[in-house]
């Protein structure tokens, strides 16, 4: 149950606007206008909610109008960023204890943290969920008027299952390099609008798979009450798996891939959270 490229990429650098809080009791990083009624909920990769990598990402989704928030979905008990590291395929200067030690131990550490967290995640989205559609937002700027919010679900890597197995929790979702998908059952989950960001380059969730996802869904649209345009599926040429949340930020091709992803979600979002 290893996953190599689910710890594989580059730590990226910055300072992120948003604040820590608690969220029906889920520790959370928010970031935006807290009196919009457009939300956006991230599902990290396996290095959680506090890597900086996926709190510059929220920043930027921020910056359109929306009002996000990376809960902790793993209690504390995420990867640890220095297993990241081990896994640069960018860095040429490793240390010995990285190669050596650390590159092993994470793909080690991937078991237990999938056994451990993997039977907790439905629980602690619903609860996100729920607490966010319990307070309702203000709709001027006079908050004489309380509006409804409308909810999004991106996720990345182990986030990106979740895009999928509880995207009817959701106004949309959109799953981006998604791992460990019992495929093609779990499909059955997507009720509400649905868009796919895959890798051309992925061992686990690749062109094949997103192929098949696009036939299925596309197929059933009038089954799951959906319409035409509610599902999209795109495959990004050259990307590693991994490439929206931990690519290389000096690498031209690589940030150009990150960036577009980065339009797809807000692309996503624009249309089916307005």
């Amino acid at each position: 149950m290893s996953c190599p490229e689910c710890v594989t990429g580059s730590l990226h650098s910055g300072t992120p606007k948003g604040t820590e809080t608690t969220i029906g009791g889920v520790n959370a990083y928010v970031v935006g206008d807290a009196n919009s009624s457009r939300i956006i909920v991230v599902g990290s990769d396996a290095f959680g909610w506090r890597i900086l990598n996926t709190r510059l990402v929220a920043d930027e989704y921020a910056a359109h109008g929306f009002r996000v928030v990376v809960p902790d979905l793993f209690n504390g008990w995420e990867l640890p960023t220095w297993s990241l590291n081990a896994h640069d395929p960018y860095n040429r200067q490793k240390t010995l204890f990285q190669r050596y030690v650390a590159a092993p131990a994470s793909l080690f550490l991937f078991v237990p943290f999938v056994l451990r967290n993997r039977p907790r995640q439905v629980s602690l989205i619903t609860t996100i969920a729920s607490a966010l559609r319990a307070s309702p937002v203000a709709a001027d700027s006079d908050a004489q008027q309380k509006k409804e919010p409308k909810i999004g679900f991106v996720g990345y890597c182990w986030g990106g299952r979740l895009a999928i197995t509880q995207n009817h929790l959701f106004d949309a979702t959109v799953a981006a390099h998604p791992s460990l998908v019992g495929f093609p059952d779990e499909l059955e989950g997507i009720k509400k609008p649905f868009s796919l960001a895959v890798a051309e380059k992925d061992n686990d969730f690749g062109p094949s798979k997103a192929e098949e996802t696009e036939r299925i869904l596309k197929g059933s649209l009038e089954k799951r009450g959906l319409r035409e345009g509610d599902v999209e599926v795109r495959v990004y040429k050259g990307a590693k798996h991994g490439w929206t949340t931990r690519a290389n930020l000096d690498v031209p091709e690589e940030k150009a891939a990150r960036d577009e992803a980065i339009k797809q979600v807000v692309d996503w979002f624009e249309k089916y959270l307005s």
